[in-house]
């Protein structure tokens, strides 16, 4: 008889009741990010996962304390590709990473830099108020984040799938999306 599976604080589910079969992906980390803007208050929480053959990390927010966010699952590729362009100590803005969502929310780039400068991998422009320049060693985040042995998790499924489905997608703003809340949606007029 298979026990039921448990559930993590943040309402994921592990799949611990079927061993030797592979999980739908593993979650590497859980975090929390200082909102950057300047009369922003509160964190974003977000997830880094990755598929069960552990190619790439994946972002999720998972909450953000006074407000709406996408609860798509962005495939760090994205991530680079909006970068790739970028000079090591060139300032630019977080609307940069605007591309790398399929949510057209405007907080989505602002939301994936807190996630960035958390993990060490954006820092403070100097000289230049809301601006980011590249920081830390990216290849060695990835590869010490995949080596984590992580938690195999189910609820992410649907939005994973979509993720691997657009994997090989040419353009950065393909990713899976589980749901977009936005404030316009609540918003309409009937």
């Amino acid at each position: 008889m298979n026990k039921p599976d448990s559930t993590n604080e943040d309402g994921t589910t592990i799949d611990d009741s079927a061993p030797g079969i592979a999980p739908v992906a593993i979650l590497l980390k859980i975090g929390t990010a200082m909102k950057l803007g300047k009369q922003a208050v509160g964190v974003i929480s977000y997830q880094i996962l990755t598929d069960s053959a552990r190619t790439e990390p994946m972002i999720r927010i998972t909450a953000n304390k006074g407000g709406y966010f996408s609860k798509e699952v962005l495939p760090f590729k994205n991530v680079e590709a909006c970068i790739d362009k970028q000079e090591k100590e060139q300032a630019f803005p977080s609307k940069l990473f605007q591309a790398a969502f399929t949510g057209r929310s405007s907080n989505n780039g602002g939301f994936l830099a807190a996630i960035l400068r958390a993990e060490g991998l954006l820092t403070l422009a100097p000289d230049t108020e809301g601006r980011h320049v590249i920081a830390g060693d990216w290849a060695e985040w990835k590869a010490v984040l995949l080596a984590e042995p992580g938690q195999p998790i189910v609820a992410e499924a649907a939005a994973l799938e979509k993720a691997k489905l657009n994997d090989d997608a040419t353009e950065p703003n393909h990713a899976g999306e589980m749901t977009t809340q936005t404030s316009t949606a609540s918003r309409r007029k009937k």
